[in-house]
């Protein structure tokens, strides 16, 4: 490699007569990040960093391709999805389609209300798929503009704002979010998990022996839960916390919670 990547990207800035905080604006990458990759400080930029540069600064032909080398001679391949959930329980359908769709370039949205496992769906089935270029996971409401996706590679954009979904990209993109997204052609909407998923779940957190006891009061919790993932995981590790307590001691509790709650 002749240049390095700070070398080039300096060069090709003032090619193209940009200061740093004239790229920085365009490209929408930080001026700190700028800064540091031209003098060396930081010699591990971030798939999508080199892409928006790379936008930014109209690179193409050989200079492009000298650019993304560059690049790929410092940059580890990044993999921040967070762990699979261990006991993760039905949506065979929907991990089916996922898969289907991330085996393509192009942007995922899954929506569905709080607590509903949209963020541990993206994770499970992302976990399934191979990115050459890696993965990338961001809150996407701690960030100030756009991410796009390098290709080859994945960004799980988490609780985004409608507005902020990218309309084109490289590389796929998995957008969680409670709103809907008008501007994606895949959406997978989730709602509550089906009775006999839900009551999975809770057999594989807790054991099945003490919910088989009482399938009617099993039955009760799914429905108060809403058949909600996170609502679910939360009722039995309650149960977990209390051995003496019946499926019916649980409902009874959600009970006098939702009564609480409506006074």
């Amino acid at each position: 490699m002749d240049s390095s990547f700070g070398e080039l990207l300096r060069r090709f800035r003032g090619a193209a007569q940009l200061t740093q905080t004239s790229l920085a604006e365009r490209s929408g990458v930080g001026f700190e990040t700028i800064r540091s990759l031209e003098s060396g400080r930081r010699k591990s930029p971030r798939g999508d960093t080199v892409q928006l540069l790379t936008d930014a600064l109209g690179l193409a032909g050989a200079e492009r391709a000298e650019f993304a080398a560059a690049a790929v001679g410092v940059q580890s391949v990044p993999h921040e999805l967070p762990a699979d959930v261990q006991d993760f329980t039905g949506r065979a359908d929907e991990v089916r389609r996922l898969v289907a769709l991330l085996a393509s370039p192009g942007a995922i949205v899954i929506t569905g209300p709080a607590g509903v496992g949209k963020t541990a769906l993206a994770v499970h089935a992302a976990r399934q798929v191979a990115f050459p270029a890696g993965e990338i996971f961001v809150h996407h409401r701690s960030t100030p503009g756009p991410i796009r996706a390098p290709e080859g590679g994945l960004v799980v954009l988490d609780d985004a704002e409608p507005e902020k979904v990218p309309r084109a990209t490289k590389g796929s993109v998995v957008v969680t979010s409670r709103q809907p997204v008008p501007v994606a052609e895949n959406v997978v909407e989730l709602a509550g998990l089906p009775a006999p998923d839900a009551v999975q779940l809770l057999h594989r957190i807790t054991g099945p022996d003490r919910w088989q006891q009482d399938p009617a009061a099993t039955q009760a919790v799914v429905e108060l839960c809403g058949g909600m993932p996170t609502a679910l995981r939360r009722a039995a590790a309650r149960m977990v916390g209390r051995p003496s307590w019946s499926p019916a001691d649980l409902r009874g509790w959600l009970l006098a919670g939702r009564a609480a709650s409506t006074t």
